[in-house]
C-alpha cells in the first residue's frame, strides 16, 4: 500500500520484514532516479549539438506519442530522428523559446523547412507541466497535458516522408528536468 502525506512518498508493505521492505523501497528508489532525469548547468550537459555519443538517445521505434513532465525555465528541446544519427532529425521541438513560446522545425537534410510555433505552450521553472508528443502521418503535434489529443496543442504538417525511430533531449540556456513516460505503443 502506498501512503502520500506532506509530500513525501511513503511505502507501506504489510506482511513483509524489514529487510524485504527496504530491498522494496531501494528499487523503488532506484526506478524515480533513472526517470528524473536533471540536465544541471550549460558547463556540466549543455548540448550544443544533437549527438548520438551524449547518452540522450530514445528508441521511439513502433510508437507515435510520448508524454514528458517537464520543469525549464527555456530552451529545453527535443529532437526526433529518423536514424541514431545528427543528419537524420525530423523535427526539432524547442519549449520555451525566449521565454514567449514553443516551436516545432520540420527539418530535412538541408536544415530547417517548416515552423510552427506557440505562445501558450510554455513550461514553467518551478514545477513540472506535462507534454505530449504525437507524430504520424508526416505530422507532429505538440500538446499541453498528459493526455495525448486533449488540451492546447501546436501542430506541424510536412512534405518530409520519414519514419521516426529516435528521440533525443537537450538543453540550451536553462537547467532542465524531465520525467519521461515509459512507452505509448501502437496497438
Amino acid at each position: 500500500m502506498c501512503i502520500l502525506s506532506n509530500n513525501t512518498l511513503e511505502r507501506r508493505i504489510i506482511g513483509t520484514s524489514l529487510k524485504q521492505e527496504m530491498e522494496l523501497r531501494k528499487g523503488f528508489l532506484i526506478l524515480i532516479l533513472v526517470y528524473l532525469v536533471h540536465l544541471t548547468t550549460n558547463e556540466i550537459l549543455y548540448l550544443p549539438q544533437w549527438s548520438a555519443y551524449d547518452g540522450t538517445f530514445y528508441n521511439v521505434e513502433n510508437q507515435e506519442s510520448k508524454v514528458v513532465f517537464l520543469k525549464t525555465c527555456q530552451g529545453g528541446v527535443f529532437g526526433f530522428f529518423e536514424w541514431m544519427n545528427t543528419s537524420s532529425l525530423v523535427y526539432e521541438i524547442t519549449f520555451g523559446s525566449y521565454r514567449i513560446r514553443t516551436m516545432i522545425w520540420g527539418h530535412d537534410k538541408n536544415g530547417p523547412v517548416s515552423i510552427a510555433t506557440d505562445p501558450e505552450l510554455i513550461p514553467e521553472e518551478n514545477r513540472f507541466k506535462s507534454f505530449y508528443f504525437h507524430w504520424a502521418n508526416n505530422t507532429m503535434v505538440v500538446g499541453a497535458g498528459p493526455v495525448v489529443g486533449q488540451g492546447p496543442r501546436l501542430q506541424l504538417s510536412s512534405s518530409i516522408a520519414a519514419t521516426v525511430r529516435y528521440m533525443s533531449v537537450r538543453t540550451k540556456k536553462c537547467p532542465m528536468d524531465y520525467i519521461l513516460e515509459l512507452s505509448c505503443r501502437k496497438v
